[in-house]
């Protein structure tokens, strides 16, 4: 063990020995010497600035006898300016002092207040039971319990309702005429739907048919024979197109549409 520590102690202190020849040999080869190179940067410092010295000194010097000459004049020109005397404020001062004269001798009287006073006096003592009276109905009136305001809500929902039944009222309901089985007396909700939709069936046609009692597309659809022979009776010059241009048929596809008016509600 000894052995091993004196081999590593042996190669460390040629490694140092190495190290330091080669450091030695570095800066023997980098070296500079900068003091020339600080004397040389001196000197020509100096250069330059004796040039410079020397370069302000030959520039000629300024000729100030014009401006001189226009300050002088300039000076006498202020001079010659006439001063006017300053006013003479001795009778302006002697009319001051007359005014504060006559200020200081103006005697305000002072006004004789005891009959006022008086007389307010009176008046306090004649207000008194009046204020005393008011100070009872004060009293009065504070004592008084005032019952609490009823509810209003159930009356305001109720005119509430009212006034949308009045706004929106509800659609009349329909009535089946005698001797049919659903002709209408008016129109359920809304408009009628287009009856000229059917082949066959031009506006004058449809007018007649709102007077028969002919509004929907569901009616038509829903016609018996019976029913058939009903209103093609009552059709005039009109008879025969409800068969022949198969209105039944052709009703039931309408009233299936989005734009057709559904059934309403009937009354017994």
């Amino acid at each position: 063990m000894g052995f091993l520590l004196a081999k590593i102690l042996v190669l460390l202190g040629a490694a140092a020995v190495c190290g330091g020849l080669f450091a030695y040999w570095w800066f023997r080869r980098h070296y500079e010497d900068v003091t020339l190179e600080y004397h040389r940067s001196r000197e020509e410092w100096d250069a330059w600035r004796r040039d410079f010295e020397e370069r302000l000194a030959a520039r000629p010097s300024a000729d100030l006898s014009p401006l001189q000459g226009q300050l002088t004049a300039l000076e006498a020109a202020v001079r010659d300016i006439p001063v006017p005397e300053a006013p003479d404020l001795h009778p302006l001062q002697e009319q001051l002092a007359a005014l504060e004269k006559a200020v200081r001798g103006i005697e305000i009287p002072t006004p004789d207040l005891a009959p006022i006073d008086a007389r307010l006096t009176a008046i306090e003592h004649a207000l008194f039971p009046v204020q005393t009276q008011l100070d009872e109905l004060g009293s009065a009136v504070r004592a008084i319990r005032v019952p609490p305001p009823p509810d209003l809500g159930p009356v305001i929902e109720r005119i509430g309702a009212l006034q949308q039944r009045i706004e929106n009222p509800p659609p009349p309901k329909v009535q089946v005429r005698e001797g049919s089985r659903n002709l209408l007396s008016h129109p359920g909700h809304g408009e009628p739907d287009d009856l000229t939709q059917l082949k066959g069936v031009p506006r004058v046609l449809e007018r007649r048919l709102h007077k028969v009692g002919v509004f929907y597309f569901w009616q038509i659809a829903e016609w018996s024979p019976e029913d058939v022979k009903y209103v093609d009776s009552k059709l005039a010059t009109f008879r025969g197109r409800i068969e022949r241009d198969d209105w039944v048929s052709q009703a039931g596809e309408l009233a299936a549409s989005p734009s057709a008016a559904p059934r309403p509600a009937r009354e017994h």
